[in-house]
C-alpha cells in the first residue's frame, strides 16, 4: 500500500491534479511522518503497509566501511534566513557537513517534502545527543516557492520543528535569485497547472535531499527510496572519518 493511500484512509480527500487533503499544511504531514516513522506498534503490526511506505526499512553499512566518491560541486549562493537576512551558503556550511533539502511549505505529497523534514527532525535528534558530532554538521531546508514561503513563514516552521542542533530554514528574495541555485543542484521544479491554466499552488518536483562535505562537493543524493536518518548519519561519519584520516597524513605547514 502506497503512503498516499494509507493517509486517504483516514484523511478525508480532494479530487484535483493531485491529492490534497483539506486544511492540510506540511506540519500536519510531517508529524504524521514522524508518528508512523515512530511507532514500534504500529511498526510491528503493519510493516510494510505504513512504515515502509514513509521510509524504507535496511540495515545502513557502519560508518568507513564504504566510500562516497564525488558526484558534483557546487558553488557559493546567496539565500534569506528566518531573519529576513541575506546569508552566504558557503558561511553556513564552512567547515562542517552539510545535509541539504529543498521543498515548500504547501507540499500535499506524503512522500515528498513532510518526509523530507520529518527525516531532517530524526537526524536533528540523533546529533543532538551527541554533541561532538553536532558540531561538525549542519541540516539546511531550503524553499522552491519564495512567493509563499517568506523569512516568517519559515521561521513559523522552524518553531514548530524546534531544532536541537544546526538547522537553518532558507528561502530567496525572488525567483530570479532561485532559479541558479536549483540550476546548480540540478533539482527540477515546476508549477503544476489546474485545467483552466491557473496554478494550483502545487509543484512538480523529485524528493532530492544533498550529503556535501565541507568543500561543497556533493557526495550522496538521496530519494524517498534511500533516506534513511542512519544511512545519513553513517555517511556523515564516513565523510569525517576520511577528513580525519586526510589531515593526520597532510604535513604541518
Amino acid at each position: 500500500m502506497k503512503a498516499e493511500e494509507i493517509i486517504r484512509s483516514v484523511i478525508p480527500a480532494r479530487t484535483g491534479i493531485q491529492a490534497v487533503w483539506h486544511g492540510l499544511s506540511i506540519v500536519s504531514l510531517i508529524f504524521f511522518c514522524l508518528y508512523f516513522l515512530s511507532s514500534p506498534i504500529l511498526v510491528r503490526a503493519q510493516p510494510s503497509s505504513i512504515q515502509d511506505a514513509v521510509q524504507p526499512q535496511f540495515t545502513p553499512p557502519s560508518p568507513g566501511t564504504y566510500t562516497l566518491p564525488t558526484i558534483d560541486t557546487v558553488t557559493d549562493h546567496l539565500l534569506l534566513n528566518t531573519a529576513g537576512e541575506k546569508v552566504h551558503l558557503r558561511n553556513l556550511t564552512q567547515g562542517k557537513v552539510a545535509v541539504l533539502s529543498f521543498m515548500y511549505t504547501s507540499c500535499a505529497d506524503v512522500g515528498g517534502c513532510p518526509l523530507a523534514a520529518a527525516v531532517l527532525q530524526q537526524i536533528d535528534r540523533h546529533l543532538s545527543e551527541r554533541p561532538a558530532l553536532a558540531k561538525r554538521v549542519t541540516l539546511l531546508s531550503v524553499s522552491f516557492d519564495p512567493e509563499r514561503d517568506t523569512p516568517l513563514h519559515l521561521a513559523k516552521t522552524r518553531d514548530i520543528l524546534n531544532p536541537r542542533t544546526d538547522w537553518h530554514f532558507l528561502t530567496t528574495s525572488s525567483q530570479a535569485d532561485l532559479s541558479p541555485i536549483l540550476a546548480d543542484f540540478n533539482q527540477p521544479v515546476a508549477k503544476l497547472s489546474q485545467e483552466n491554466g491557473d496554478w494550483s499552488g502545487l509543484f512538480r518536483h523529485v524528493l532530492k535531499v544533498y550529503l556535501l562535505d565541507a568543500n561543497h562537493n556533493v557526495r550522496n543524493i538521496y530519494s524517498a527510496g534511500l533516506f534513511n536518518a542512519q544511512l545519513v548519519i553513517n555517511d556523515i561519519e564516513t565523510i569525517l572519518l576520511e577528513t580525519d584520516k586526510q589531515a593526520a597524513t597532510t604535513p604541518q605547514q
